[in-house]
């Protein structure tokens, strides 16, 4: 029979022992660590993990610290299987043995400490509605010039809660963070500082059939010609390819993926709608047939080129999904059946992921805050469509959020991608 300890004894070992390491370890020692579904659910995990770290509001830190124990309690009872109730020799069933055993415990901690978080929540969220700013859209290409990557966020904040129709997402939050990641382009540097200055309009065009950015999934072929290069082939779920300038369009050579500038007026170029769920952020399908092209940067290098610039658009995306959490935040404060402690602990972990890969930019960071936003936005905008009932502002709310969530291929490559990022 195994001892038993109290639940502070039970925390502080299960969370010294709930490292993204540590926890592929216990999956292989099980032959679980190629498990589809445990992979998410192991994502999803450390996820709110690091979302309880990064909270900024303590109580709030401590009611999403709880429910990720209680989280991971359920997860590696599920990891050992029969091992959980036999020992049968996993040198690593010991590690996590009590809290498996005893879910409950830390079920009531979660429930102890969401209950007293309860009064700090009504103040948290009305921070929210009345301390944040949003700059006019007016003023973000300045926010971009004059602090990068920082006045991008501020700025994408903005667009989400405006709930902006514009191409600007698809300007900076996409091609301009791509041009900054190809060095040593004269061409590139040049569209940069074009795009700042305003005089013109980008997307980039990277994902094709599947909705994958997966550089092995890149068919647009890329033929070199006595003038430069021609492309040919088709890509979908672009923004803003309607009133674009400038295509950046990821394409194939025998190097392997490269990034070309296409002019969209230029020859074989074909620009056309898709039926689209969120009518405030059309896509397009942009093909090119024998269409010149310049390339950006190093003929081969487009696969690092779009591994970086994802995980900058990613952490854009979930910047514009924290204003839209709170345009649905005040919607909710004059609502008296509204559970402001649920939203406002869905709102802190977005904006604590986010801030992180703000400030100290990785890919893990930027997978984490997609993940954590994503999730936030859909609760959110669901329970406002919920509580305020059918209307075009429940709908519009309802219709980004689903739309922000699933552009770079929703939970399924998400989740995946962020245990790829994390060497799992």
């Amino acid at each position: 029979m195994t001892s038993v300890q109290t639940p502070a004894a039970v925390d502080a070992d299960l969370a010294s022992a709930l490292t993204a390491e540590d926890l592929f370890a216990l999956m292989r020692s099980t032959w679980t660590w190629d498990d589809r579904a445990l992979r998410r659910d192991l994502a999803a995990l450390l996820v709110d993990l690091d979302a309880a770290r990064l909270c900024p509001q303590a109580a709030l830190a401590e009611v999403l610290h709880y429910e990720a124990l209680h989280r991971s309690a359920t997860f590696v009872g599920t990891v050992l299987g029969p091992k959980l109730i036999a020992d049968t020799g996993n040198p690593l069933r010991q590690k996590y043995i009590d809290a498996a055993a005893d879910p409950a415990a830390l079920g009531r901690a979660a429930a102890t400490a969401r209950a007293a978080a309860a009064g700090a929540t009504v103040d948290y969220v009305a921070a929210q509605v009345s301390t944040n700013t949003y700059p006019l859209e007016s003023g973000w290409r300045r926010l971009i010039a004059e602090q990068g990557t920082t006045g991008l966020a501020t700025a994408m904040r903005s667009a989400g809660h405006s709930l902006s129709d514009s191409n600007f997402f698809a300007s900076f939050g996409l091609a301009w963070q791509m041009l900054t990641t190809i060095t040593r382009s004269e061409s590139g540097a040049s569209l940069a500082q074009r795009l700042l200055n305003g005089e013109i309009d980008a997307t980039l065009a990277a994902a094709e059939q599947t909705g994958s950015w997966d550089p092995v999934l890149v068919k647009t072929r890329a033929t070199p010609t006595e003038t430069g290069w021609r492309l040919d082939g088709v890509k979908h779920f672009v923004p803003g390819a309607d009133t674009a300038d400038v295509i950046l369009v990821v394409g194939r050579s025998v190097a392997g993926p490269s990034v070309f500038a296409v002019d969209r007026t230029a020859p074989g170029v074909s620009v056309t709608p898709h039926p689209v769920l969120d009518a405030t952020r059309p896509l397009f399908e942009v093909s090119c047939t024998n269409t010149p092209a310049t390339i950006l940067g190093r003929e081969g290098a487009g696969g690092r080129f779009m591994f970086e610039a994802l995980g900058r658009a990613t952490t854009a995306l979930a910047g514009e999904q924290i204003g839209l959490i709170e345009r649905a935040v005040q919607h909710l404060t004059t609502h008296n059946g509204a559970d402001l402690t649920d939203v406002a602990i869905q709102h802190a972990k977005a904006v604590g992921t986010w801030q992180a890969a703000v400030d100290k930019p990785t890919p893990e960071r930027a997978a984490t805050a997609h993940i954590a936003a994503s999730a936030a936005a859909l609760a959110v905008t669901e329970q406002v469509a919920e509580l305020v009932g059918p209307s075009p502002e429940t709908a519009a709310l309802q219709h980004r959020a689903i739309s922000a969530n699933l552009l770079f291929g929703g939970p399924a490559v998400s989740h995946e991608r962020l245990l790829e990022r994390l060497g799992l």
